[in-house]
């Protein structure tokens, strides 16, 4: 079982304490479920959560409250960028939303061991996806990064076909110091 690493909200005492760790495959369907109820999310398939939780487990993370998945967030490292995690999703449940689990999980990430040396972060966002360009902008203020959002580095909506998506736009945190290091002089 993967180790959990206790974290109870900052901003609401009284709430339930909710742990991050690595995922497994038996938490897919959970992570599924949870896309699906965000209603904003974009769902990969079932089979998709499955491959996340088991062979990209070491570069993400969930969130439980008494036993239930009410975060996540999926990443890994391009092989042609090794310096890099990219954040493929992250999902927080309506209930366990401004309490700062999107910034913890984003967090936790960095401290997984298949995480070390990672000096930035990436992701695509849309532009009309405002929780989540505030939620990274303030992730890399707390890093001491600049934070950068590309269009001409994202995906054009042309590129999604006929399936109506918007473009996403190419975020990237960094550099910032290796968690765990000391800062450079």
């Amino acid at each position: 079982m993967p180790a959990k690493t206790p974290w109870t909200s900052p901003t609401n005492a009284e709430s339930a304490t909710i742990e991050l760790r690595t995922p497994d495959s038996r938490d897919a369907a959970a992570v599924y479920g949870l896309v699906i109820r965000s209603g904003v999310l974009d769902a990969n398939s079932p089979y998709c959560y499955l491959l996340l939780c088991r062979d990209f487990a070491s570069t993400s993370l969930v969130a439980e409250a008494s036993d239930k998945i009410v975060g996540f967030v999926a990443a890994y490292r391009p092989p042609a960028r090794p310096e890099t995690l990219f954040v493929w999703q992250i999902g927080v449940d309506a209930r366990a939303r401004r309490r700062g689990l999107g910034r913890r999980l984003l967090e936790g990430l960095l401290q997984l061991p298949a995480c070390a040396g990672i000096t930035h972060v990436e992701a695509t966002v849309t532009p009309s996806n405002i929780a989540s360009r505030r939620l990274l902008e303030n992730f890399a203020k707390t890093l001491g990064a600049t934070c950068v959002f590309d269009a001409s580095a994202g995906f054009p909506a042309p590129l999604f076909g006929d399936a109506g998506h918007e473009q996403e736009d190419c975020v990237r945190i960094g550099p910032f110091a290796v968690v765990g290091e000391a800062a450079a002089p």
